[in-house]
């Protein structure tokens, strides 16, 4: 056996193999970001049920990005946070889609937040602010924001290259011993998965939340984990005023957080702040606090 015909045989096969693994998972990923849109109809049909609306029709859904999601409504309605919650996350769940994700609720016309809240994996991460409060009747956007995910079966297509890989190379090594008696060569393929960090943008810092840090430039500022929970609720409503009481309820599965410890919280953000002038920790005498940024994209 010719080795050299052997190495040609076996490029070949690996680049049929390759190229069947990369149309497979543009495939994969086509039917999953359809199913997403189907699933966000369901999200509006339901809400739509929910205020007792059975007759309007359900709008198309505006896909924003690869992983976030506008859900506009053609009319008018007031809902209570909980409920909405409950019905997202039910859909969510039971289509097995990504378990963190961020729901803005918007008025449609100014594109103001109204509500949000950050499902994080697990009851004691989630950000949940103003769950108690009806909302009022209006016309209303929902954006939901998943995390970056990992298609389902990735890592198994990615076991299922390398061990076809690994096979076609100790062919060739046993063949290139045939002719030519030469020492083994070991051969091992490495496959890498790239993840993208996400962060939230305040003025000119990054924002990770997962991570409980800030990037300033090129710097990195580290965050408690209770720093990083109240910064990710001032973040969500960016020129809002954050009732005091509500932010303290932050923590309430961790103990009681008195008025003080809130604003020691708060002034130590206020310092890891302090780079951005475009970026303020107010407080908002008798009512609680905002965080003030100063950019046309966000809203007054």
């Amino acid at each position: 056996m010719n080795w050299k015909l052997l190495t040609i045989f076996i490029a070949g096969c690996l680049f049929i193999l390759l190229a069947a693994f990369v149309s497979k998972k543009a495939t994969d990923n086509d039917f999953e970001a359809a199913k997403e849109i189907i699933i966000m109809r369901k999200i509006a049909h339901d809400i739509l049920l929910y205020t007792g609306d059975s007759t309007s029709q359900v709008l198309p859904v505006n896909q924003v990005s690869a992983n976030e999601f506008q859900i506009p409504f053609a009319s008018s309605f007031s809902f209570k946070p909980d409920s909405l919650i409950n019905i997202i996350n039910k859909l969510i769940v039971k289509n097995n889609l990504t378990s963190n994700y961020i729901v803005n609720v918007l008025d449609c016309s100014s594109q103001k937040v109204i509500f949000g809240y950050a499902i994080l994996g697990s009851e004691q991460n989630n950000i949940v602010p103003c769950s108690g409060r009806a909302q009022p009747s209006m016309r209303y956007c929902i954006n939901i924001k998943f995390q970056e995910r990992i298609a389902k079966g990735g890592t198994s297509n990615t076991l299922y290259l390398s061990g076809i890989a690994i096979i076609f190379a100790g062919l060739f090594i046993a063949g290139r011993q045939q002719y030519k008696n030469k020492k083994n060569i070991a051969t091992s393929i490495v496959s890498e998965t790239v993840l993208i960090k996400e962060y939230m943008s305040i003025g000119n810092y990054r924002f990770y939340p997962e991570e409980q840090s800030l990037a300033f430039n090129n710097e990195k500022i580290i965050l408690t984990s209770k720093e990083s929970k109240l910064l990710s609720v001032f973040a969500s409503q960016p020129n809002q005023i954050l009732d005091r009481n509500e932010l303290q309820k932050i923590w309430e599965d961790d103990g009681v957080i008195v008025g003080r410890s809130l604003d020691m919280f708060v002034s130590k953000l206020r310092k890891k702040l302090e780079h951005d002038p475009n970026v303020k920790l107010t407080n908002i005498h008798g009512k609680g606090y905002r965080l003030e940024i100063q950019d046309d994209n966000l809203p007054a």
